[in-house]
């Protein structure tokens, strides 16, 4: 079994909070460790981080952590999980998925065609994306031109996928019971995106987060204080599951070996 402790937010009873540990036992032939919306923007190899934009982890003290967190502590993990025979998956976004045949096995059938509602104030949603991102950022931007960040690519057969849906036919194929997040950004894509945290919940799998291997969308003037990061884990820790740390992964994973 995969043993390590895990930490939780306990709200019970609410006069009397607090964090709470517990020993974990995890069966690794029914558990994943998963890598989430690892982007290249401002990596090696992949799009310079452009000021006009705001996209991706949004600022340069944002993009640089999650470049260290990726080399010091998501592929430090999957080389961890390898060795002790734990599957690692890559969940994606969708348009870094179009890129890749390997991430378009057993998607979900095309959806029926949704009538779009009437603004009721006509170009203002609009107005909003542009100011918060900048303007045809979807088409013009870094984020337009992103992909998987190398140091945590796919390995060949390790799964890769972008819908919630194809996630979960998958994992029930292989009867996965576990599954273990680190990816970005912890307040946004790993909670909410297809195949993250909220999406995968309803399914009644058990969910873990490693806390050190992620990281929130900091502003500037949040960024030494980790607040976005730190409300994204407490968040989950109090609603999900349990966090875990990579020490004490990389020690569980070397007493399975």
């Amino acid at each position: 079994m995969l043993r390590l402790p895990g930490r939780y937010f306990r709200t019970l009873p609410i006069t009397d909070t607090g964090y709470e540990t517990q020993m974990l036992e995890l069966d690794p032939a029914k558990t994943v460790f998963i890598g989430m919306h690892c982007w290249n923007i401002g990596c090696e190899g992949g799009p310079e981080i452009d000021p006009a934009y705001c996209v991706g982890m949004g600022f340069y003290e944002s993009f640089a952590e999650a470049e260290r967190i990726m080399v010091e502590c998501i592929r430090p993990a999957m080389d961890a999980a390898r060795a002790a025979g734990i599957l690692v998956c890559h969940v994606e976004s969708a348009t870094i998925a179009a890129k890749h045949p390997e991430a378009q096995h057993d998607i979900d059938p095309p959806a029926e065609p949704v009538l779009e509602p009437t603004e009721v104030v006509p170009g203002w949603r609009q107005s909003i994306l542009d100011r918060a991102h900048g303007k045809d950022y979807a088409s013009d931007s870094p984020y337009a031109r992103m992909d998987r960040a190398k140091i945590v690519a796919p390995l060949p057969e390790e799964p890769f996928v972008y819908q919630t849906g194809q996630f979960d036919r998958l994992l029930r194929r292989l009867g996965i019971e576990n599954l273990i997040y680190s990816g970005f950004a912890a307040d946004m894509c790993i909670l909410n995106a297809p195949g993250g945290i909220v999406p995968m919940a309803p399914f009644g799998y058990r969910l873990f987060l490693m806390r050190d291997a992620t990281l929130g969308v900091e502003l500037p003037d949040t960024f030494d204080e980790r607040i976005a990061t730190r409300w994204a884990v407490r968040y989950f820790e109090a609603h999900y599951g349990d966090t875990i740390t990579l020490a004490d992964f990389l020690r569980a994973c070397e007493e399975l070996r």
